[in-house]
């Protein structure tokens, strides 16, 4: 090995440092003061915009009930509505009456934007009602008499109670979205004889919320009832009577932002409450632009700097050890990786890559030569057994006999006794076989201790026959359920053992189900049989049964298939053989 002469430091502590106090420190401490200014300066300007705004256009909107109340009393002063109801008086002639006030209020009011509908009715006739429409600004099919009647079936009897209270002054109603200020019109003895109703342009008269900065949508309170009504006042408990100061305020919290003001005007309050838009407030855009430019300005040294840190402190090495294990992957053994890293981590790691693959070379050839020595001592050891072609060919001489003899029973056993035989030997050498090939294994077993148990021992079985023929590695089946014979019909010389094959999604699922009940002392033997220890040399023929079949399951299929122990609800033992579902015959050969 070459010796270091660059000096070893703990990479976690140089890349920890560079980090904290060449980047993280200082964008930090810039960072936070450049938001936290410019967000006070942004909130304080936004608040105050938002105050002044909604102040301007709550000042609009008295301004314009001020004018429409000055356009009202014109109708009291002119001498035309008064003479009108007095001639009407003396002869009568209700028609005149309609025409000539009629076309007072055509000239007085029609032509204003803030009117939809004026009507002047006298209390003795209510139900003579002279009436100017506005055209030109109502936009839905309703005419000025569709106005009139809603007016007449809804609005006319509060109208006519309300100016028992109301003497000279006016006032606001609401009903069902239609906005109407009324007055009395007095005689000399400032009795009232009449009433103008005029239904005003909502939009038009409070048109100027739209100006209040930020604003999305308003409402509006009338002594508490909403007369736009958008859904935006949950919470605030207006309709109760608790409205804001006349002071305009702004409020922003988990409810949103919204800009109040409360007016008293004729003795009545009206409350203005806009739901602002967040988005509109703040260009977001813009601060996020300028952040963003900061950020990359400030980068652009740092990305330089870890990027050169990187590649000489990580990127290299690590390039190095990869390339190694390549060479090992190979198959060339003790490849040696050159120590040029400056970092103690890597050093270390270098290091004991090498000497790994020293030993990796070492122990691949001392296992190679004892593999081929232990071949030899199996193949002189397999001479000096029975010949199995031998005893086969005695088994069918017995069973040759036995038939002659008409001892079904015994000839049956041998049968049994040499399809097991034949699997054991696998002349062919197969890893694979058909579900159906390996369950006549199965009942081969099966019927020999069948012979020996008789009615104590029964088996059930539910098989899916569509199954058949799916490869499955060769014996896996029988030592499971050779198992379960032993453990829960040996123990109690009787029982039943239930064999249950299904599919499910991409797996083959073979349950083998006793009547034995596992005991603590079984479940730990279990863990131990079916975990990675190798110490089981100790362990019953039955119990290694178990464990190979296990192992030949994790090396064929993976970690998600293989043999699983356990107890079911009634307490019956459950052993669950999962593969995965195969039916390329190729892989029988």
């Amino acid at each position: 090995m070459s010796i270091i002469k660059k000096r070893e430091k703990p990479l976690k502590w140089s890349m920890i440092g560079m980090l904290i106090f060449g980047w993280l420190l200082p964008f930090m401490v810039i960072t936070l003061g450049v938001l936290y200014f410019a967000s006070s300066m942004l909130n304080r300007q936004i608040e105050k915009t938002i105050l002044v705004s909604t102040d301007k256009a709550v000042e609009i909107c008295e301004i314009q009930l001020n004018e429409i109340v000055t356009a009202s009393k014109n109708a009291s002063y002119n001498q035309t509505v008064k003479e009108s109801y007095k001639q009407y008086k003396e002869d009568g002639k209700g028609q005149k009456l309609y025409n000539s006030v009629t076309n007072f209020l055509n000239l007085q009011y029609k032509y204003d934007t803030a009117f939809i509908c004026t009507m002047l009715f006298s209390l003795e006739e209510p139900k003579v009602i002279p009436f100017a429409y506005n055209t030109y600004l109502d936009n839905s099919r309703n005419t000025g008499y569709d106005r009139v009647k809603f007016f007449l079936d809804n609005v006319q009897e509060r109208v006519i109670a309300e100016s028992e209270e109301l003497d000279t002054g006016i006032k606001l109603i609401d009903e069902d979205g239609h906005l109407y200020m009324i007055r009395n019109l007095v005689d000399s003895s400032f009795d009232p004889y009449a009433m103008i109703v005029i239904e005003l342009n909502v939009h038009s008269v409070f048109g100027s919320i739209d100006s209040i900065w930020g604003e999305a949508m308003y409402e509006i309170y009338i002594d508490g009832e909403p007369l736009l009504d958008n859904g935006i006042g949950e919470g605030f408990k207006i309709k109760e009577g608790e409205s804001f100061q006349t002071n305009s305020v702004y409020i922003n919290d988990e409810r949103g932002g919204f800009a109040c003001k409360a007016v008293d005007w004729e003795d009545q309050k009206i409350t203005f409450l806009a739901k602002l838009d967040s988005e509109s407030i703040i260009d977001e855009v813009a601060v996020v632009r300028y952040v963003f430019w900061v950020v990359l300005v400030f980068m652009i040294p740092l990305v330089f700097m870890v990027f050169r840190f990187f590649q000489t402190k990580v990127t290299k090495p690590v390039t190095g050890l990869v390339e190694a294990a390549k060479e090992i992957a190979l198959g060339n053994y003790g490849h040696m990786v050159s120590n040029e890293s400056s970092s103690e981590e890597f050093a270390y790691l270098e290091r004991a890559f090498n000497t790994m693959s020293a030993e990796l070379k070492y122990q691949f050839e001392t296992i190679y030569k004892e593999e081929l020595a232990l071949k030899d001592a199996n193949i002189k050891a397999l001479q000096s057994q029975i010949n199995p072609h031998f005893l086969n060919n005695t088994l069918e001489i017995i069973n040759w006999e036995a038939r002659m003899n008409g001892n079904d029973s015994v000839s049956g056993m041998i049968e049994a006794l040499a399809t097991m035989l034949s699997a054991t030997m696998n002349r062919k050498q197969r890893r694979f076989v058909t579900l159906e090939e390996e369950l006549s294994y199965v009942e081969a077993y099966l019927y020999i201790i069948g012979k020996r148990f008789g009615d104590r021992f029964q088996v059930h079985r539910e098989i899916d026959e569509s199954l058949l023929q799916v490869q499955v590695p060769m014996l896996i089946i029988q030592p499971i359920v050779e198992n379960a014979v032993a453990h829960g019909v040996e123990e109690n010389k009787k029982g039943n053992v239930t064999l249950r094959i299904y599919g499910k999604e991409d797996k083959l699922c073979i349950e083998v189900i006793n009547d034995g009940i596992l005991t603590p002392r079984n479940k730990e033997r279990i863990e131990r049989l079916l975990g990675e220890e190798e110490n089981n040399t100790d362990e019953k023929h039955v119990s290694l049964g178990i464990r190979n079949v296990n192992q030949r399951l994790k090396i064929i299929y993976g970690e998600e298939c293989g043999l699983t122990i356990k107890s079911d609800e009634e307490n019956r033992t459950v052993s669950t053989i999962i593969v995965k579902l195969l039916y390329d015959s190729n892989n029988s050969q």
